[in-house]
């Protein structure tokens, strides 16, 4: 459970309920809708209130957010894999993952999963929370993956970030910088691979080359959409798939993975809003790469 108490001042005197959550703390028409249907989610001085209500200079408005235990980690099996938690607050933690590691459970994957890694750091806080990734990478690309410790963050910060990736090409992109807009779908129904197909849903991606030697090349990447294997399609369309990405290019005796990475993640703290940024060192493989290339690798960029 959580429970925000905010002070109304003379600048937001006038407005409801409803307009003053949405306008100021940029709360979901969903999100609202729920703190109506709970008993205790919206209290105006000490008292239940209504979403119509007016607000006063001086108001007290508390918001309280139950969550469900019935997905709680209390039934996950604990890792003890440590992985580095690059950031952290009583709403949100961002791990740094590893290559090799699933985001989520699934069959075969029960107890190595980044879900075991939280309920093990669940432990230690003393807490039994949901697992809320709100964001996920593939098993064998690594770096930030941020999870809301409760259902207020989940909903504030979802669709409410960007990522900065950063990949070492088998290969060379045709420009300096570049726009990548190419549907992405299936190559058939069953499959994981995607494909670049004119039916396809539509994905863009922002690509800039940071270094290149030896035919191969560091580049940034920023998405404008999020399908999957997205950085992974476009750029094998290009003519440079990821190095050592077996799905869409070849197996690399430089590196035993695909050598992609997500360096950076920018986000509103829920509570404050202000703009929080997060920079996830590379893994060593990837960084003991760019040093043998040559690569200058500046994370804070």
């Amino acid at each position: 459970m959580r429970t925000l108490r905010y002070e109304i001042t003379t600048e937001h005197e006038g407005l409801n309920v409803e307009r003053y959550l949405k306008q100021v703390h940029g709360y979901s028409s969903r999100t609202i809708v729920k703190l109506k249907h709970y008993e205790k989610g919206m209290y105006l001085n000490g008292a239940h209130t209504r979403t119509i209500d007016p607000l006063r200079a001086g108001d007290v408005l508390e918001i309280t957010f139950l969550d469900s235990q019935e997905h709680g980690v209390e039934h996950f099996i604990r890792s003890n894999r440590q992985v580095e938690v690059v950031y952290e607050d009583s709403d949100l933690v961002v791990f740094n993952k590893p290559s090799g590691m699933p985001c989520h459970q699934s069959c075969g994957h029960a107890a190595d999963t980044l879900a075991n890694v939280f309920a093990a750091h669940c432990d230690r806080l003393g807490m039994d929370l949901m697992y809320r990734p709100l964001n996920r990478l593939d098993r064998d690309t690594s770096g930030a993956v941020l999870v809301a410790k409760n259902r207020f963050a989940a909903a504030t910060v979802t669709n409410n970030f960007h990522k900065t990736y950063q990949a070492i090409l088998d290969g060379v992109p045709p420009m300096q910088e570049g726009r990548v807009d190419a549907p992405i779908r299936r190559e058939f129904p069953e499959e994981m691979r995607r494909i670049v197909a004119s039916d396809g849903q539509r994905a863009v991606t922002n690509y800039r080359v940071l270094a290149q030697k030896d035919g191969l090349s560091l580049v940034d990447f920023v998405l404008e959409t999020g399908r999957t294997h997205q950085i992974r399609v476009h750029m094998a369309h290009l003519g440079c798939p990821v190095l050592g990405d077996e799905m869409y290019g070849r197996k690399s005796e430089r590196i035993g993975r695909q050598a992609l990475h997500c360096r950076m993640i920018s986000f509103p703290q829920p509570v404050s809003r202000e703009e929080v940024t997060v920079h996830c060192p590379l893994m060593p493989d990837m960084e003991i790469l760019c040093k043998e290339l040559g690569f200058h690798n500046n994370q804070n960029e």
